[in-house]
């Protein structure tokens, strides 16, 4: 296989957490606010996570068996190859690199900074441009040291993340009795049903996104065909007690319109249950939580440009497997460069980073669901050592889900949606004059 020289070096601990760590990043921390000021009040609100939990775990059922019968570096990449071809599968790398990976890593980088600027001084470094091009430096450099030492890494902070998240809410259920809703006048009204479900549906979608990723390094799993789905129900099963938890909490402590106000939901909810340190201690591990999804971003979809180098579709040299340390270094780098050179040329404006990552992401969330029906029909053949349950209803809703979740991305961000249609067509021009070229 393309991947033969990559070790399998990572269990289901490190697995279930690459799950959790590529979920929860600095989401659970603001989208809440976002979710409470689209809808009308805490039912709605709590339907829509309740919805984004049951798609996050539909989408987990079905890539648990492309994971199981497919084990190699490039999780979707591959799944996409396999049932649609080439050209697909070429553009889903290419959206990677171009903007779905490689802006979320500028974007949250730059998060991060804005975050550490509140504690300490950066002038010395350049600011918050200069916190957040040595944040992606230092941990592209760690997880070309190999895949362990980056594991490692994301292992720490995913693990102080989650710890931090369920003291919150263990807290916020502990003082359940003791603590009313705030009540903020002049807060913000829900937009029309319509706009609003699809707002909030949007940044749900945002904030489940990622459990995909731990699929991209099944090349260095070990056991792959029984830890794969295993880390994914694992790791599919604490993202959604934290995130239903987090939110009930938030929605008991800061009301509907409280929510809907705060710019810092979790610092605030903290704030109210244990005071100025409580608010702190939240927004400390809301910095680890943006660091670790930094390095999970890079160490994960690596691996998909480094199955695309090896197939010979785009920068062959990307394929490459450092001698020493077995990371697809020429890999990292790629990503991590190109990172940091939308950060400088975008001035770190996140808007303008996550601009159509939401929208190109689901187009190839839904692809790769869909390939499992496209498999078992043309791939009868192939071993699976795992099946969906609830086939072919569970990867259906799956994709009925990502094609709302697209149209959604177009009614509530038009011209971001519109950037990343036009990337689309620009990385389709890019595939057919490489193919040209090979052909002459």
């Amino acid at each position: 296989m393309s991947d033969a020289r990559l070790t399998r070096e990572l269990g289901l601990f490190s697995a279930a957490l690459l799950v959790v760590g590529g979920i929860i990043g600095s989401g659970i921390f603001f989208t809440p606010a976002e979710v409470a000021r689209a809808l009308p009040g805490p039912g709605p609100i709590l339907a829509v996570w309740i919805v984004g939990g049951l798609i996050a775990l539909a989408g987990a059922l079905t890539y648990a068996e492309l994971g199981a019968m497919m084990p190699d570096a490039g999780g979707a990449y591959i799944y996409i190859r396999e049932a649609f071809g080439p050209l697909p599968a070429f553009l889903c790398g290419w959206m990677i690199l171009g903007s779905i990976a490689s802006g979320a890593i500028a974007a949250v980088a730059m998060s991060f900074a804005g975050y550490a600027e509140r504690y300490v001084s950066l002038a010395t470094i350049g600011g918050r441009m200069g916190l957040a091009t040595i944040t992606i430096v230092l941990l592209t450099f760690t997880n070309i040291l190999g895949v362990k030492p980056g594991a490692f890494v994301q292992n720490t902070l995913t693990l102080a993340k989650s710890v931090a998240l369920f003291a919150l809410i263990g807290l916020g259920l502990a003082k359940w009795g003791a603590i009313s809703p705030e009540v903020v006048r002049a807060a913000p009204v829900a937009p029309g049903m319509l706009t609003g479900a699809a707002t909030a549906f949007v940044a749900v979608l945002f904030t489940i996104g990622g459990w995909q990723q731990m699929n991209m390094v099944a090349g260095e799993i070990r056991d792959p065909q029984r830890t794969i789905p295993r880390a994914l129900f694992i790791g599919i099963g604490l993202v959604i007690a934290i995130y239903l938890g987090a939110n009930i909490v938030y929605l008991h402590v800061l009301g509907r319109d409280g929510l809907a106000a705060s710019a810092a939901v979790a610092a605030d909810t903290a704030s109210r249950l244990a005071g100025p340190a409580g608010a702190s201690a939240i927004t400390v591990a809301a910095m680890i939580s943006i660091l670790g999804f930094t390095g999970v971003a890079l160490l994960t979809n690596a691996r998909v440009l480094f199955a695309l180098g090896a197939d010979g579709a785009f920068l062959t040299s990307a394929a490459r497997v450092h001698p020493r340390f077995g990371s697809p270094h020429v890999a990292l780098a790629l990503l991590g460069g190109w990172s940091l050179a939308l950060l400088l040329g975008t001035r770190g404006e996140i808007g303008a980073l996550l601009s159509g990552v939401v929208f190109a992401d689901w187009i190839f969330f839904g692809l790769g669901a869909a390939s499992v029906i496209v498999l078992r029909r043309t791939r009868p053949e192939m071993v699976r050592p795992y099946r969906v349950p609830g086939y072919p209803a569970v990867p259906l809703l799956f994709v009925g889900a990502a094609l709302v979740g697209i149209v959604s991305a177009y009614v509530s961000s038009l011209r971001t949606s519109l950037f990343g249609t036009l990337l689309l067509a620009v990385g389709a021009g890019v595939y057919a004059w490489s193919a040209l070229r090979r052909a002459t």
